[in-house]
């Protein structure tokens, strides 16, 4: 098979004209060998978007994530901020060999069974907050028109009929001046293969090169079937995107997007099966791919047991810190997934979850009749706002880089609450902080102001709360009773329109109970009590109280209920792995002492060949004497060994 000489040679730019839409956007574009190439769309600011959907024959899991969370960002970058009117398609494949091979195992029809996994699929991509496609497209719907594709590419003179099946001929394509593979010059026929599927092994021989690849796939007596001119069979793998994409976008296309591991032989074929269809040079004009995910540095593989679904990840894991795991990664780059990593995220979100209580309790506490005239706080803040915007646009015109996107936001954010906790700024530039600050969080599928405007208003009462559990626990601090009694004393709460009930309870029990420990004049059970209020009563109910200093009042925010406790979880399972950890170095730490210097230096043959009487290296493991330097090394360590062996064996007596 034939190579290109200039690899990419073959892409063709394409050109602004008068009514074009210019926003500065360059993709990265697999077409190009992933050079950043301007993105200008077809027709002015109209975006015609595929991209290829799941396989469902098992249960959607992390490398899904990785890439639907990409694309959605994607999408919604494309949408919310460079205002192009997106048209856009994703394909369920609902024909496969491991479907077959799924179905079978299951004794269930193929429809059946897919039906299954495709809602498996969309209720993870719903808790995960990933927008629908505005298209749907399933290759069960579309097979009558994969046949008159293929009758198309055949009547161009680009694919030939064998024994029931149908091939595309690379070579005849090559020939006649197109270029096979676009994005993969270096492929080989062994790499062709990988995607041929399961049922075309043992079909060499019905092939006129090993280079050509199955479009129609006569049926095996398990398999499902349709009729078709060269009798019943079913689609390849490759002509189902080219064929429903065009369906449904036509040709040509201005961007199409998938996972890494589907540029060769999936996305090349499909751009070669098109642009044969229709005798075109170029199909697709951005072609654009994200990145492998590794799991802890491996491939993900039921075999390593490292395959995580997204359901067992979201019993861990909030959807936000799952989003924002992967946002802090390039989309086209390789990541890698791992515990440390959501543990970062986790700190994130927690960070993000308090920027946004802590100015909301600003914003609220503040008044339009205060000051508003700016000092010099108010102007640095407004050019670090401005400054952070521009960053953020140079950056997602770069390839949607959105880790410099959040880096930026974090310096912004990180300014803001410096500002705040010293109550210098204007609350209305506060509030255009957080308006941006939402919006390109947004980008990103995570609204923290959402989360939080959909809770009741209990402003009021919890004010009264922490008015009067602070009184509660100055007097106490003072010892004066009576004050504490005062202090419970006054008008129990009641019940009101749209204010919880558990909460009222929960205050009404504070004060009743405090009340019979200020009368016992018990101080400790009525800080007990007061403790008692904030880690559990209001805890439960998704409310937080902060407790400042001693001359300062006591801050309350508000939190989704099982997000709460989930952090909760999260947090006592990594004092719990820190436990772990610190034991297991304890243990290692005291079988260690349980050494002699001797017994110590014994069991470092890979690096020693001969011992003095006190054990003491005098030879490297190559018999050579070592040097001066490597002897002052060697009984630096058997001088600390010692000194721990010897406490080893004193602590040892002292137990006796």
């Amino acid at each position: 098979m034939q190579q290109s000489k200039v690899p990419f040679a073959h892409y063709k730019v394409p050109e602004a004209k008068e009514d074009s839409y210019v926003t500065g956007l360059k993709l990265a574009n697999s077409l190009k060998g992933s050079e950043l190439v301007p993105f200008i769309p077809i027709n002015g600011r109209q975006v015609n978007f595929y991209y290829c959907g799941p396989t469902v024959y098992s249960n959607s899991h992390l490398g899904h994530a990785r890439t639907y969370l990409g694309i959605d960002v994607i999408r919604r970058t494309l949408r919310d901020y460079f205002h192009y009117d997106l048209l856009s398609v994703m394909n369920i494949t609902d024909i496969d060999d491991k479907i077959i091979t799924g179905a079978n195992a299951a004794k269930q029809e193929f429809l059946e069974f897919t039906k299954v996994w495709e809602k498996d699929f969309f209720d993870a991509m719903e808790a995960l907050n990933i927008e629908l496609p505005d298209v749907i497209t399933r290759v069960s719907d579309y097979v009558p028109e994969i046949v008159t594709f293929i009758q198309k590419i055949i009547s161009n003179g680009y694919a030939y009929e064998s024994n029931g099946s149908v091939y595309f001929e690379v070579q005849k394509y090559i020939s006649d001046g197109h270029t096979y593979p676009k994005m993969r010059p270096e492929v080989n026929a062994e790499l062709l293969q990988e995607g041929e599927g399961e049922s075309q092994v043992n079909k060499q021989s019905e092939k006129k090169s090993p280079y050509d690849f199955a479009l129609w796939k006569a049926s095996k007596p398990d398999e499902p079937k349709w009729q078709s001119p060269w009798g019943e069979g079913r689609p390849g793998w490759h002509i189902e995107c080219s064929v429903m994409a065009s369906a449904i976008l036509g040709n040509p296309i201005d961007l199409h997007a998938g996972g890494i591991d589907l540029l060769f032989p999936h996305h090349d074929n499909s751009l070669a099966q098109a642009e044969a269809c229709f005798n075109c040079e170029q199909w697709i004009n951005y072609f654009i791919h994200l990145g492998h995910l590794n799991i802890a540095d491996r491939k993900m593989s039921k075999s390593l047991k490292n395959f995580m679904t997204i359901e067992e990840v979201l019993k861990r894991y909030t959807p936000r810190q799952v989003r924002l795991n992967f946002a802090i990664h390039q989309y086209d780059a390789p990541q890698n997934y791992s515990e440390e990593q959501m543990e970062q995220a986790i700190a994130k979100d927690k960070s993000y979850q308090e920027f946004f209580q802590n100015t909301k309790i600003y914003l609220r506490q503040s008044q339009v009749t205060d000051a508003q005239k700016w000092t010099e706080n108010d102007f640095q803040l407004s050019a670090l706002l401005r400054s952070t915007k521009q960053i953020i646009h140079q950056a997602l015109t770069n390839n949607f880089d959105f880790p410099t996107v959040v880096d930026a936001t974090n310096k912004l954010i990180n300014q803001v609450n410096i500002q705040i906790a010293a109550k210098n700024v204007r609350a209305p530039l506060i509030s255009s902080v957080v308006n941006y600050v939402n919006f390109i969080f947004g980008l990103l599928g995570i609204n923290y102001q959402t989360l939080f405007s959909n809770q009741i208003d209990i402003q009021p009462l919890m004010e009264q709360v922490c008015s009067i559990r602070d009184k509660v626990k100055v007097a106490a601090r003072n010892n004066d009773f009576e004050a504490v009694t005062n202090a419970v004393s006054q008008k129990q709460l009641e019940y009101e329109k749209n204010i919880s009930n558990h909460l009222v309870d929960a205050i009404n029990q504070f004060q009743q109970e405090v009340l019979v420990a200020s009368q016992n004049k018990n101080k400790q059970q009525i800080f007990q009590l007061c403790d008692k209020l904030r880690d559990q009563q209001l805890f439960n109910l998704g409310i937080k109280i902060e407790d400042k200093d001693k001359d300062q009042a006591s801050v309350w925010k508000q939190y989704d209920v099982q997000e709460l406790k989930l952090e909760r979880e999260q947090q006592q399972a990594l004092l719990q792995q820190k436990e772990q950890q610190k034991k297991k170095e304890e243990q290692e730490k005291l079988e260690k002492a349980k050494l002699s210097p001797k017994e110590f230096f014994s069991q470092q043959a890979d690096k020693y060949s001969e011992f003095d009487e006190t054990g003491l290296p005098t030879k490297d493991k190559d018999g050579n004497e070592l040097s001066k330097k490597q002897k002052k090394v060697v009984q630096e360590l058997w001088e600390k060994q010692n000194k721990l062996y010897n406490s080893y064996l004193e602590q040892q007596k002292q137990q006796q």
